[in-house]
């Protein structure tokens, strides 16, 4: 399993799938991060998938592990997060 840093690289992407339906669990889990960056957004749609991926380095833990435990991201999300946290820093 992925550790949580790369998890929340990889929320970055959530946005990737092709699919735009989103689960129970990460909307459960992303809850407070939509409500908090995205709130006028349409659930499930491209915009609110890229709204999430600007805001991937605020997104909270348990929304990350989320969409990583749902295959919201794939690792080359995972990868490219993990790239912009270390320039970040």
């Amino acid at each position: 399993m992925l550790k949580l840093n790369a998890a929340a690289i990889a929320a970055l992407l959530a946005m990737s799938g092709n699919a735009f339906a989103v689960s129970e669990a990460v909307k459960i889990a992303c809850k407070p991060d939509y409500i908090a960056y995205c709130n006028n957004m349409v659930v499930g749609s491209s915009q609110l998938r890229a709204c999430m991926k600007s805001n991937a380095l605020k997104l909270s833990k348990p929304c990350l592990q989320a969409l990583v435990d749902n295959k919201e991201v794939t690792k080359a999300d995972v990868d490219d997060y993990v790239a912009k946290t270390k320039k970040a820093n």
